[in-house]
């Protein structure tokens, strides 16, 4: 049985306003999730534009 499968069988019995309180819970998890995979592209982004913005010759450090 898969984690979903077991998740959903444990919820069918929960009371109504539990239910909908998991239902919340799983939007944050996934509004999270999308934040983290957005920050992640930010991140990639901007290392981009910095490498494009400098050459060895500016590195202070070697």
């Amino acid at each position: 049985m898969s984690t979903a499968e077991m998740i959903f069988e444990k919820a069918k019995h929960l009371p109504e306003n539990l239910q909908a309180e998991t239902l919340h819970y799983v939007d944050f998890l996934l509004s999270r999730r999308a934040g983290e995979k957005e920050d992640a592209e930010w991140s990639r982004f901007s290392a981009s534009q910095l490498a494009a913005q400098y050459s060895e010759a500016d590195a202070i450090y070697e």
